[in-house]
C-alpha cells in the first residue's frame, strides 16, 4: 500500500501523468499484490508491468528502455526525455513521511552469502554497524572471508565490521574463502566480450585503457561517463582486467577536475 501511496505522491510532486512500476517476472506475488492494491486504491494511472528477469535490469536507463522503448541521451538524464525514475524504497519512505512525519531512519536490507549462518532480510536503522546486523543473523561462519556492501556485481569490499548501514545500502554479502578467487591480470586480448555484454553499448576495454594511462579526455570523449558500473564487462573478461575499477577511477578524476 505504501508503494502505491508514495508513487502517487511522487507523480503529483513532479507533475507526471502516468506511473509505471516495473517488476521482474520471478516475483509473481509482488506483481499480483501491487496490481490488487492499485485497483483497490483506484489508482487508475498506475500500470504494473512484468519485466524479464535479467541483469542489469534495475538501472534507471535499463528500465526506461524496457518499459518505454526510449533511450536517455549520452551525458543526459531521464528528465531530458520526460521521465522520472524512483525506487520502491523511496516511495515507501515518502509515504511514511507524509502519513506520520517519519524521517528516513530505517530500510530493508538483505544479509546473505555462504559466510552468513542465517541469511535473511531485515528492517534496520540507518547507522547500525555491520557487526550488530550480522550477529542478528547468527554471526559469521568459520570460512567467512570477504564482506561486501552491495551485491556480487556492483558491491564494494569492506574491511571492518564497524562500517555502518547508510541510506543506499541494499545488501550485506559475505563470501567464503573458496568463493574468492584472486586471479592474475593479463593484457587485453581484444576479444570484445566486454563490448558484446555492455548494456550501454560502450567499449569498456578502451575506456579501461584510457583510464589506466591517465587519458581522461579520451575517456570522456568515448562516453565513459555513461557507464552504469554494472560489472558485466569485468565479469566476462578472460584477461581478468579490473575494468570497472579503472572506469570508476577515471570518473572520480574527472569530477575532481571540474
Amino acid at each position: 500500500q505504501d508503494v502505491i501511496y508514495g508513487s502517487v505522491a511522487i507523480a503529483k510532486a513532479v507533475g507526471a501523468e502516468n506511473i509505471i512500476i516495473g517488476v521482474e517476472d520471478n516475483k509473481p506475488d509482488a506483481i499480483e499484490r501491487l496490481r490488487s492494491v492499485s485497483r483497490l486504491q483506484q489508482a487508475g494511472k498506475i500500470e504494473v508491468v512484468k519485466l524479464k528477469t535479467k541483469y542489469p535490469q534495475g538501472g534507471e536507463k535499463m528500465l526506461i528502455k524496457a518499459l518505454l522503448g526510449k533511450e536517455v541521451p549520452s551525458k543526459g538524464l531521464p528528465l531530458d526525455i520526460g521521465v522520472v525514475v524512483s525506487n520502491v524504497g523511496t516511495a515507501v519512505a515518502i509515504a511514511e513521511a507524509i502519513k506520520s512525519g517519519s524521517p528516513l531512519i530505517k530500510r530493508v536490507i538483505t544479509v546473505t552469502g555462504s559466510g552468513i549462518r542465517n541469511p535473511q532480510n531485515l528492517l534496520v536503522r540507518i547507522g547500525t554497524p555491520f557487526q550488530d546486523i550480522i550477529s542478528q543473523c547468527g554471526g559469521l561462519t568459520e570460512d567467512a572471508y570477504k564482506i561486501i556492501m552491495g551485491g556480487p556485481m556492483m558491491g564494494v569490499a569492506q574491511f571492518s565490521l564497524e562500517v555502518p548501514i547508510v541510506k543506499a545500502t541494499t545488501c550485506i554479502l559475505v563470501l567464503s574463502r573458496k568463493e574468492v578467487v584472486e586471479e592474475k591480470v593479463y593484457p587485453c586480448v581484444k576479444c570484445a566480450r566486454c563490448v558484446d555484454h555492455c548494456p550501454m553499448y560502450l567499449v569498456p576495454s578502451r575506456l579501461s585503457a584510457f583510464a589506466e594511462n591517465g587519458k581522461y579526455g579520451d575517456f570522456e570523449d568515448w562516453g565513459g561517463q555513461d557507464c552504469i558500473e554494472c560489472g558485466s564487462c569485468a565479469y566476462v573478461c578472460p584477461a581478468k582486467i579490473p575494468i570497472v575499477h579503472w572506469i570508476k577511477l577515471a570518473k572520480y578524476k574527472l569530477s575532481q577536475m571540474k
